[in-house]
């Protein structure tokens, strides 16, 4: 078991399917799904059977914008070492949104993206900044927001590739790591 409390302060929904309705799942996974679950008691369930992806699918359409993007950030914080240089200031911009998530900061991730691509988890964390808020749409065109959540699929993307690259040796280990730090920034914590 991985949480031990109840509940979670940054996850307010009382059951998991207030959650799981934000984003589509394998009908299978749906299906055993018991309606009555907590987040928390999901979360566990998920965690106690090596399901990383779901769980990491599941917590990043838990939490707000700003922190699940924060969360990956911290993930992929982790690995930073491992990166190319390009990969590297792209993941600089992502913290310059962190701490002033303006929307010169948020149009700087969208160039990111452009230049570093998407096979690869600074991508998609750029990728997610763009997404959390404001016009998707070129800066004088008539403005068309991100579909809802939209955001939390690039963080999940970027957690996932964060542990998985290079080569998956390490996937399991960064998995369980990472999920303990969404987990702890679920739980108010900083995730440090």
């Amino acid at each position: 078991m991985l949480i031990v409390a109840p509940a979670l302060k940054k996850i307010p929904q009382l059951k998991a399917t207030d959650i799981l309705v934000r984003y589509q799942q394998e009908p299978d996974f749906r299906k055993s799904i018991n309606p009555d679950l907590s987040p928390v008691q999901l979360i566990n369930q998920l965690y106690d059977t090596n399901q990383w992806q779901d769980v990491v699918v599941f917590l990043c359409h838990s939490l707000f914008a700003r922190e699940v993007i924060w969360w990956g950030y911290c993930c992929v914080e982790t690995v930073q070492e491992t990166l190319p240089a390009e990969q590297q200031r792209s993941l600089q911009v992502v913290y310059q949104w962190l701490t002033d998530s303006t929307e010169p900061h948020r149009r700087l991730a969208e160039i990111e993206v452009k230049k570093i691509g998407l096979d690869n988890a600074c991508g998609w964390l750029s990728q997610a900044v763009f997404w959390s808020g404001g016009s998707i749409t070129p800066l004088n065109a008539p403005e068309s927001p991100a579909p809802a959540y939209l955001y939390s699929h690039a963080v999940a993307g970027a957690i996932s590739l964060a542990a998985l690259l290079p080569d998956g040796k390490q996937g399991e280990k960064r998995f369980k790591q990472f999920i303990k730090l969404g987990v702890n920034i679920a739980a108010g914590g900083s995730g440090r």
